[in-house]
């Protein structure tokens, strides 16, 4: 029988408030084991009060409030992108370079 969320889950509902956040800084923002943050985050995804942004470079889930979903995830994709070109723009030009060196 639920009495309704838990102190992790209030504590990932008010940091979420304040903007989208990964699962490790929830975790310490809230104050929590990764594991309990982990599963917080199933429960309060499938009651729909939290949605999944994405993943961010470093492979881990960015979480937002469902009812901000759509309107940061118009944001994000950019944010990647941009982020992806940054990091992969050099090694691509690199690569191209030795690929067509090679080919002559």
């Amino acid at each position: 029988m639920s009495r309704g969320p838990g102190r992790v889950q209030r504590g990932i509902l008010e940091a979420l408030e304040r903007g989208p956040l990964t699962g490790c800084e929830l975790a310490r923002t809230v104050r929590a084991e990764g594991d309990s943050t982990r599963r917080a985050l199933r429960r309060l995804e499938a009651a729909g009060r939290v949605a999944c942004l994405g993943f961010t470079p470093g492979n881990s889930k960015r979480w937002c409030l469902a009812d901000e979903l759509e309107a940061r995830a118009s944001l994000w994709p950019a944010e990647r992108a941009a982020h992806l070109g940054d990091v992969m723009g050099a090694r691509f030009m690199r690569s191209f370079r030795r690929a067509l060196v090679a080919a002559l």
